[in-house]
């Protein structure tokens, strides 16, 4: 029997893109825990963010935080990471980030606004967050979210000269991201690694699930991958055999127990999966 890994994004895919609640997915995070499946959250909300999700959903594995930027793992999920959650940063800290961001902007008079810029209620306006959520999403370790308020040839330029310093720009569910090389693809075979690892010679196998632009590669890395509709109605377009990928026509939460479901079915799994 196949062995599985479940990476997921969560805005607009395991959670509603408007009120950030799952209750229609409940019935498929139930199937995964009963088929002990590690479910990853691989998302680009911060490590505080993340936590209350977690507990939320009563999960206690690894997790990818800030579009790959940093992974975290508890301890004892594997040899060597004992403190109760181990922080490991796969791209460039947000120390480095930010000097880099603020002098370009100030050299070429790009108009965008970060985090760092942001107040709590700015983020709390742009985002729909409460006070205590908004607080939570400027505590970053490795990415900064901007707002970009310039034209799409400058924002081409801002990209190019980003290149030139070891940053990308990664376009999100409301924001576009500025970060290090890593990705959310990266993060998921760093901790498909470690796994395989403890497997030995069982093969494992992943399945991602997202919505957005910043899921893409992890969607087409994955072995099998479920694309979530849109609240506007469309799809994320991704190049991946018809029978390795799986387009909701529901909406997150919905659409996302929609396609565990059939994935599930799809691929025989069931209880006695490991």
């Amino acid at each position: 029997m196949n062995s599985y890994l479940i990476f997921t994004d969560l805005d607009g895919t395991l959670l509603d893109h408007q009120d950030y609640r799952f209750t229609e997915a409940l019935a498929a995070l139930e199937k995964i825990r009963q088929a002990r499946i590690p479910l990853i959250i691989n998302s680009s909300k911060t490590r505080a963010e993340i936590a209350d999700i977690r507990k939320q959903l009563h999960n206690n594995g690894a997790f990818v935080v800030e579009n790959g930027a940093a992974v975290c793992v508890p301890a004892g999920l594997f040899p060597g990471y004992d403190q109760t959650v181990n922080q490991v940063i796969l791209g460039r800290a947000l120390t480095e980030i930010l000097p880099i961001i603020r002098r370009l902007r100030e050299t070429h008079g790009f108009s965008f606004q970060g985090f760092n810029d942001f107040s709590v209620a700015d983020v709390m306006r742009e985002t729909g967050l409460n006070e205590i959520q908004a607080e939570q999403a400027k505590q970053r370790l490795a990415s900064e979210p901007l707002k970009w308020r310039d034209s799409q040839e400058r924002l081409g330029q801002f990209q190019s000269l980003l290149r030139q310093q070891g940053l990308q720009l990664i376009k999100g569910g409301r924001f576009w991201h500025v970060m290090g090389g890593n990705d959310k693809s990266r993060a998921m075979a760093w901790l498909l690694n470690k796994y395989q690892q403890q497997q030995q010679r069982k093969k494992l196998l992943t399945i991602a699930l997202g919505d957005s632009q910043n899921d893409l590669r992890m969607l087409e890395q994955a072995d099998y991958a479920g694309v979530i509709r849109k609240p506007d109605g469309g799809h994320l377009s991704i190049n991946k055999a018809p029978d390795r990928v799986i387009y909701s026509q529901h909406r997150a939460p919905l659409g996302w127990r929609e396609v565990i479901d059939q994935l599930f079915s799809q691929l025989n799994i069931g209880e006695g999966n490991e």
